[in-house]
């Protein structure tokens, strides 16, 4: 016990060249009558994870939680001017597909345009809880968020366009007909900041869904490829949304 004990005291174990440290020690649980190995676990933290971010952005939402992450926002807008300044107006993509079973992609974009065709969600808590880094709708927006992009939290607004810049337009694909979203996202002060460009297409049984923001050329590989994992949490998230509101 003492030895445990003083394991879990050691802040860092000694490791000179800064390599990455995996766990040795692994566990089963035994609990309500059942063996349970780890995956089960993580699968009960997850849950347990979403339910406490659920709750603070219940009680700590609108102009509280802008007031309190200002600092980090206001550091999110400098960053993202520099990206824009530096890439002389060319754009580049992140993107992420889906092959969904069960769900068209008419029916897709029908819950989608229903919920957020103006740009504003209609019931907010599928938008804050779509992904675990969307912070918070700024009240004074009528369609928007704050978010970890890159590294930053960086607050935008959503303003729904039927028409792309040239340079922007050219990411969309003819083969797939159905438009979930064409949107503007510009920073606080109205600077044009990146651009989202959903579609779809109809499947014998489901749909392709493509998604994608464009963001300014100079956004770094690390914000493209963060970016395209958060577009897989929050259209999982909407794509799970848009059957359930059919059963």
């Amino acid at each position: 016990t003492e030895e445990l004990a003083r394991w879990l005291s050691l802040r860092e174990p000694e490791n000179p060249r800064g390599i990455t440290m995996e766990m040795r020690a692994t566990v089963v649980v035994k609990t309500m009558g059942r063996e349970f190995d780890e995956t089960a676990v993580d699968q009960w933290e997850l849950a347990a994870s979403r339910r406490a971010l659920r709750n603070l952005k219940t009680i700590a939402g609108g102009q509280i939680m802008m007031d309190l992450i200002a600092e980090q926002v206001a550091e999110g807008d400098r960053y993202q001017k520099s990206i824009i300044e530096e890439s002389g107006g060319r754009f580049r993509e992140s993107r992420t597909e889906f092959t969904v079973r069960g769900l068209t992609g008419t029916q897709l974009a029908t819950w989608f345009q229903a919920q957020a065709g103006s740009g504003e969600f209609g019931d907010k808590s599928l938008l804050l809880n779509a992904h675990p880094e969307h912070y918070v709708e700024p009240p004074a927006y009528r369609g928007g968020m704050v978010e970890m992009i890159g590294g930053y939290l960086t607050r935008f607004k959503v303003s729904v366009s039927r028409e792309l810049p040239p340079q922007v337009a050219v990411f969309r694909q003819p083969e797939y007909p159905i438009t979930l979203m064409n949107a503007l996202l510009s920073l606080d002060d109205g600077t044009p900041f990146a651009y989202c460009v959903h579609q779809a297409r109809d499947t014998d049984d489901g749909a392709d869904v493509v998604v994608r923001v464009v963001y300014p050329a100079a956004a770094p590989d690390a914000l493209i490829e963060g970016h395209c994992e958060h577009l897989a949490i929050e259209f999982r998230s909407w794509i799970r949304n848009a059957a359930a509101s059919l059963a």
